[in-house]
């Protein structure tokens, strides 16, 4: 006989199979738990750290760029600033975006500058960079230094009469400021520099040439009543006294009554009505009007000028410009003072003229490799201009006007011919008379477009 078991009984069993079952699970997930909680907790800390990298790297970027904006800064500090200036410079700290810079600026010698900037971010975070630069280590020894023999003047414009002509241009080797104006900044410089022996004698023998025959002309025309042939500049040379002031025969400089005393810088020659009788004193300018470089300074002027001509194919195409036809209209300008250029008049076939009542200004270095005919136009020029090759300056026409503010540099090709002649410039009604002054201010902004690095570090500060 079957029996059939109750439904009660398994009822029991089945209730229980279930607890048992519902205690494993529970202990499983306890021990689960047990193991992602740590787990948890741990991948929490990763995460907090890294975030709180990526926040440092963060501060540390921007700390970096902020340290190469004051670089930049720095650096066009040092191509603006004065070739006089005291070293070392510090400039900041300046804000800047979340931060601030500090810069520091230090000369090593041989035209190299050491600029270091320290930008600080945010958190405290600190980075430095430095870089090493140079730039043409060169200071003109003359308002027109000539690195050869090319400089052959006479001053002999044919005028006739006894004696010769005024010379209607004027090389001025007091230094000057950006505006034009007279600056304390650098020391006076003679008018003419060679590099040369032989150029130093044909420079110092026509300009005692041409002072004998200021003079010449002076005692012939003029009485000391400043009589009606004889211009104001003449009297002034001749003097109010009964006797000339200066006599034309053999002497030296000592002797106060000498020709060669006379300053042809004076601005008296050029007067347009007559001085007063005490003008003067009659004496040598405060630098000598001839200057022979010595060994180490020919070779500082050589070492420059190569780096200048071998830097140019390097240089932006935003710096540099070209001059490749005449110029017989209109106003051309090549840079300005606030963003100079380097101007080349490259070489080609003939020379180039600047005629038509053109006006070509500019701001830089202006580079003349060719011969460059200036005729009645004017030619306004700050920085420095460098005659290189077969290049030649020489005003064909008397109506040549303009004004150079900083220096002539002639790299001698050993031919020998005539450079930057001026002979036949005039003083005249249309503008005044070609003038070259010295710079070294204007020359350094010039020179401050062939800056390059020549080392830069990186790192945390220190």
């Amino acid at each position: 006989m079957w029996c059939q078991p109750s439904t009660s009984s398994g009822r029991a069993q089945s209730s229980a199979w279930i607890a048992q079952q519902r205690g494993f699970i529970f202990i499983s997930t306890l021990l689960l738990m047990s193991l992602l909680i740590p787990l948890s907790l741990s991948a929490i800390a990763r995460l907090q750290t890294d975030l709180h990298i990526s926040r440092n790297l963060l501060s540390s970027l921007q700390a970096f760029w902020i340290a190469r904006a004051g670089l930049a800064v720095g650096k066009d500090w040092l191509e603006n600033s004065g070739p006089q200036t005291a070293f070392p410079v510090s400039l900041g700290p300046q804000p800047f975006a979340d931060g601030s810079y500090s810069v520091s600026i230090d000369r090593l010698g041989g035209g190299r500058y050491r600029v270091s900037a320290l930008g600080q971010g945010v958190d405290a975070a600190r980075r430095r960079v430095e870089e090493i630069v140079h730039i043409p280590d060169f200071t003109p020894a003359g308002v027109v230094t000539s690195d050869g023999d090319g400089l052959h003047p006479d001053f002999d414009d044919n005028s006739g009469g006894t004696g010769r002509r005024i010379p209607d241009f004027s090389l001025d080797g007091r230094n000057h400021a950006a505006s034009g104006g007279l600056s304390a900044s650098c020391p006076a410089i003679s008018p003419f520099a060679t590099a040369r022996s032989s150029a130093h004698t044909d420079l110092s023998a026509a300009l005692s040439s041409l002072k004998r025959g200021i003079v010449e002309r002076a005692n012939s025309f003029c009485q000391a009543d400043g009589g009606s042939a004889c211009t104001p500049g003449l009297f002034w040379v001749r003097g109010a006294d009964s006797l000339p002031r200066f006599r034309t025969d053999a002497c030296e400089t000592g002797e106060p009554g000498c020709f060669l005393n006379l300053d042809l810088s004076a601005s008296a020659l050029r007067a347009d009505h007559l001085p007063p009788a005490d003008h003067g004193p009659f004496a040598p300018g405060p630098a000598p009007l001839v200057h022979p470089l010595s060994p180490p300074q020919r070779n500082r002027t050589r070492k420059a000028l190569l780096d200048i001509v071998d830097r140019l194919p390097d240089l932006p195409a935003e710096k540099l410009l070209f001059v490749r036809s005449s110029l017989l209209a209109g106003t051309h300008t090549y840079g300005t003072p606030e963003a100079p250029k380097v101007t080349w008049i490259e070489d080609g076939a003939g020379p180039l003229d600047l005629d038509g009542g053109a006006v070509v200004q500019g701001a830089g270095l202006l580079l003349i490799s060719r011969v460059v005919r200036l005729g009645r136009a004017s030619l306004n020029w700050r920085g420095l201009v460098l005659i290189v090759d077969d290049g030649d300056l020489r005003v064909t026409d008397a109506g040549a006007c303009g004004h150079i503010l900083g220096a002539v540099v002639i790299r001698d090709n050993a031919v020998p011919n005539r450079k930057f002649d001026l002979d036949r410039v005039r003083a005249g009604p249309r503008c005044r008379p070609f003038t070259v002054s010295y710079s070294c201010d204007a020359v350094h902004r010039a020179l401050g477009l062939f800056m390059r690095t020549v080392a830069f570090r990186e790192g945390l500060d220190e």
